[in-house]
């Protein structure tokens, strides 16, 4: 498979939300609000669709909660993909793999509809 072609973060402006490893201490406070909330009213396991209502609530903005496409949470012009891990320790974690970035299959490799061929577009997305 090709190298994907990435988008240059040069033409970000400042109104764009959050970027990489400086998400504000308020939506940190409200990720930590929710989680405790649901904590507190029973909930012992929270999942990917837990996580995607906690962001976006956190953040003011749309969680999808469609299995289909790439964004799970939107706000004005940006999209997120978010997603949950399963750890038997969390307190003693020391790593968790996280993927960062703007998934276009489009612009990264010229793919105009993505449903024509889904197994070419989701190794697209994996390559990006």
């Amino acid at each position: 498979m090709q190298s994907p072609k990435l988008r240059d973060s040069k033409k970000r402006t400042s109104s764009d939300y959050y970027p990489l490893g400086e998400i504000p201490n308020s939506v940190i406070k409200d990720i930590g609000k929710w989680v405790a909330y649901l904590f507190a009213v029973g909930k012992s396991d929270i999942n990917g669709e837990d996580w995607g209502d906690i962001f976006a609530n956190a953040i003011l903005g749309e969680h999808l909660n469609s299995p289909l496409g790439l964004a799970d949470i939107v706000k004005d012009r940006m999209a997120w993909s978010v997603k949950s891990v399963k750890q038997n320790n969390p307190f003693k974690c020391n790593k968790v793999r996280i993927i960062s970035g703007r998934c276009s299959p489009d612009y990264s490799y010229g793919i105009n509809d993505p449903h024509s061929d889904i197994e070419a577009t989701g190794r697209a997305v994996l390559g990006i």
